[in-house]
């Protein structure tokens, strides 16, 4: 561990990257449950990867750019004469280090990405260890959003809408809920007619304990608009 103020600094920044990996991995994943040395390595490995990562880009611009680099060498063996005498070019090329590796970091947590990444290894999303039965019907086709579900609830009634948000935690339980958007339509138990559309609802909450069993329609992403060439050329 660091014994300086400044060493202490610097280490944390060093893991700031492996933070925000797994900060914004963690929201479109099934939360596993990690003890604290678990979560602790994750950060420390995920950012010294990332941080070398940018590094190596950096140094590749060091070789582009004539003696705009930093003599690596003097930096470790008497880093505060050498900071001393080029402040701006270590701290600014220490700052583009940090920057490189939280975007990569941020963008290779992604969800597409993630999708990206399990069909190379050639794996579904059935295989994660942590995932929960909503997580796998949710997340099994990524490209395919929004997503339609329809929920048959315990006392007979049927409720439906665009999925908007739902619980990652990876444990089976009544407590977690989700949530639906857009025209929620409902149906009364005993009611044999076709589920009619609630005015005035914009979005419902649901209970797992409240659901009997639910379906899941994967939708068409929506196509993006043509542009006009008589309006473009106008």
């Amino acid at each position: 561990m660091p014994s300086t103020l400044t060493g202490l600094i610097i280490f944390v920044l060093l893991l700031v990257p492996g933070f925000v990996f797994q900060r914004r991995r963690a929201r479109d994943r099934p939360a596993a449950e990690e003890t604290a040395l678990q979560e602790a390595l994750t950060i420390l490995f995920t950012g010294l990867l990332l941080d070398g990562l940018g590094l190596a880009v950096v140094g590749g611009l060091w070789e582009v750019i004539p003696g705009s680099g930093v003599d690596v060498g003097k930096l470790v063996l008497t880093p505060s004469a050498y900071l001393a005498a080029h402040p701006a070019r270590v701290l600014g090329w220490a700052a583009a280090v940090l920057l490189i590796a939280l975007v990569t970091g941020y963008l290779a947590a992604g969800r597409r990405v993630q999708a990206f990444v399990r069909r190379s290894a050639r794996k579904r999303a059935s295989t994660e260890p942590h995932a929960s039965a909503w997580w796998l019907l949710f997340e099994e086709h990524p490209a395919a959003v929004p997503v339609h579900v329809g929920c048959y609830l315990n006392d007979g009634g049927y409720l439906s809408g665009r999925l908007h948000s739902y619980s990652r935690v990876g444990k089976e339980s009544g407590d977690r809920e989700l949530t639906l958007r857009d025209e929620i339509t409902y149906r009364e138990a005993g009611d044999d007619s076709a589920a009619q559309a609630l005015a005035n609802v914009g979005a419902v909450s649901i209970s797992a304990r409240s659901i009997q069993f639910l379906t899941v329609t994967y939708l068409a992403p929506p196509e993006p608009p043509v542009a006009d060439p008589e309006k473009a050329d106008s």
